[in-house]
């Protein structure tokens, strides 16, 4: 199964080459149980037929692959395939079986139709027109694709029932497991703790306005002890809802007794914008993970309601058990970090337009992926990692600035200006690097390196508080030269 797993997640790559999906524009996002998946294979079109390179087939999944020309020949334990180059026809499993195209041979590759190997394991794909996204995912009874909005009356999120209420409490014979709960982690994931015997889950993406409608057929309400509870008063009503407050784009979680042919439980996810949701089961458990942002909210215009307040994240770099560089008199970078960061702030509370935020206030450590996912959640306009180099000569000294992506030259060259400024250093230029802080990030963000802790000068004024006040103040200048405030 394992083997499977990985051989679904490669083939799935290939799965946007496919033409009648994608045409000559550019290439759908491609999402395996949820999970968006980067497209890594070049194809070639041959008539109505798209072929991808074999070795995309088999490569990272530890298939044995023999090729004695004209035949190629793939095993997964499961599946044996051959392909002869040139032959509208292939071998599986000792059966003859018609493609689409012939395998052939280019400069280099041995190409494969990818509609055929798709089938062979057990593939299928839905296209969500809206968000331009394909959905491929295994056939099992756990997890089930998107789907396309269904004809009214058949797939509104709370059934009409003539009267406006919803369907009756007492469970017919057609139950066979019970909901005791529903509780969401703060994190992203829903648990849903059932008892009894429950195989299926059916998944609908719905829009205008964006949401998720997940079915739970031959499932009811556990009515002695299902929390968190329902909304309504009146005891003939199932319905409630739980208030998301921390996550991008989840609003809320609403749930409902649907329908009693068969007993069915929905659970419906509002969402701000088409974002990505995967189910898989866990025991006596179904877990929901609400995933990323598959595309842009629907647009919405607000009026100002007064000046705009640019949200600057500060992140001192290191922390804790990190220690970061170990500088020449003993002194440790992550130190010098939160002091600069620190001083860098107490200046932003000065400003009115200005609205500083830390990844860190004190000698803690966190993850660098958390320090950059803080600055996206948060919505920031600008973010700054603070640190201090180290070489192995003493003599290395300056002042260098970072950046990541295109969108933070700008940036970059300004606060660099005025940090070679503050600290009087050699001017050791802006460059480039795919540090994680700042390649994570969603906006113009910046690695400062303000001097060389290898450095006996450098040191010196880097953790001298009259020098950190003046590099913090040129730091915050540039702030606002970026910001046009100044």
């Amino acid at each position: 199964m394992k083997k499977f797993v990985s051989a679904v997640m490669l083939l799935s790559l290939l799965i946007s080459l496919f033409p009648s999906i994608v045409g000559a524009a550019e290439a759908p996002k491609l999402y395996l149980n949820g999970k968006l998946l980067q497209n890594a294979a070049e194809p070639k079109i041959v008539g109505a037929s798209t072929l991808v390179p074999i070795r995309t087939v088999t490569e990272g999944l530890g298939f044995d692959v023999a090729w004695e020309k004209p035949n190629v020949t793939i095993s997964n334990g499961e599946t044996n395939m051959v392909l002869t180059v040139g032959d509208k026809s292939a071998v599986v499993n000792d059966q003859e079986v018609s493609l689409d195209a012939p395998a052939l041979i280019t400069v280099g590759s041995t190409m494969v139709p990818i509609r055929f190997v798709s089938e062979q394991f057990g593939l299928s794909v839905y296209w969500d027109k809206l968000t331009r996204s394909v959905h491929l995912y295994k056939e099992s009874p756990v997890t089930d694709p998107p789907v396309t909005t269904p004809n009214p009356g058949e797939g509104s999120e709370t059934p009409d029932t003539g009267n406006g209420s919803e369907q009756p409490v007492n469970p017919p014979a057609t139950t066979s497991s019970l909901l005791n709960s529903i509780e969401y982690n703060g994190l992203g994931s829903i648990y849903l703790s059932y008892e009894g015997d429950f195989k299926d889950v059916k998944t609908e993406v719905l829009h205008s306005p964006e949401r998720v409608v997940i079915d739970l057929p031959y499932m009811n309400f556990n009515a002695a002890s299902f929390t968190p509870g329902f909304t309504q008063a009146n005891s003939s009503s199932k319905v409630g809802e739980i208030v998301v407050d921390s996550h991008p784009t989840l609003q809320k979680i609403r749930y409902s007794y649907y329908s009693d042919k068969p007993d069915t439980v929905r659970v419906v996810l509002d969402l701000v914008a088409p974002t990505n949701v995967q189910t898989v089961k866990e025991g006596q458990s179904i877990r929901i993970d609400v995933l990323e942002q598959t595309g842009p909210p629907p647009e919405v215009v607000v009026p100002p309601v007064g000046p705009k307040i640019y949200k600057v994240v500060l992140d001192a770099g290191h922390g804790a058990h990190d220690p970061g560089a170990l500088a020449v008199n003993g002194r440790k970078e992550k130190d010098y970090n939160l002091a600069i960061t620190l001083k860098v702030k107490a200046l932003l509370d000065k400003e009115s337009k200005i609205k500083p935020y830390l990844t860190r206030s004190d000698d803690t450590f966190v993850e660098l992926d958390d320090r950059a996912d803080y600055a996206n959640k948060l919505g920031a306009d600008l973010f700054i990692s603070f640190h201090a180099n180290k070489t192995g000569s003493a003599t290395v000294s300056g002042s260098e600035t970072y950046y990541s992506r295109g969108d933070s030259i700008t940036f970059a060259n300004i606060i660099h200006r005025y940090l070679v400024a503050g600290t009087g250093f050699k001017d050791r230029k802006v460059r480039q690097a795919d540090f994680r802080v700042i390649k994570k990030t969603t906006m113009p963000a910046i690695l400062l390196e303000a001097g060389y802790l290898s450095n006996s000068g450098d040191t010196s004024v880097l953790f001298n508080d009259a020098k950190q006040d003046k590099i913090a103040a040129e730091i915050v200048a540039g702030i606002k030269e970026y910001l046009k405030l100044s």
